[in-house]
């Protein structure tokens, strides 16, 4: 029983820490979905501007930051521009 407890509690202190910073697969496929949603970017450079930006997807969500600022600039090489289709659109 002991050996058992001691199991799971190594495995989830090794579990926490390796959580600990940093941009897991989850969190980049979040902010790359938001940047699809805008259309104005090319997201897999905003997707790599954000990662090299922001240590983590906590610095990423604080608006009111230097980071941010130095972000929103790094972000102008990835604008894309956008068709308007409305000549193409169906209403349904």
């Amino acid at each position: 029983m002991n050996k058992l407890f001691n199991l799971i509690l190594g495995s989830s202190i090794l579990l926490f820490s390796s959580c600990g910073g940093g941009w897991s697969e989850d969190q980049k496929t979040t902010v790359k979905n938001e940047c699809i949603t805008m259309g104005t970017y090319d997201c897999d450079c905003y997707l790599d501007k954000a990662t090299s930006t922001f240590k983590n997807p906590d610095e990423y969500n604080q608006e009111d930051s230097e980071l941010h600022k130095k972000f929103e600039t790094a972000i102008t090489e990835c604008e894309v521009e956008v068709e308007s289709n409305e000549e193409t659109m169906e209403s349904f």
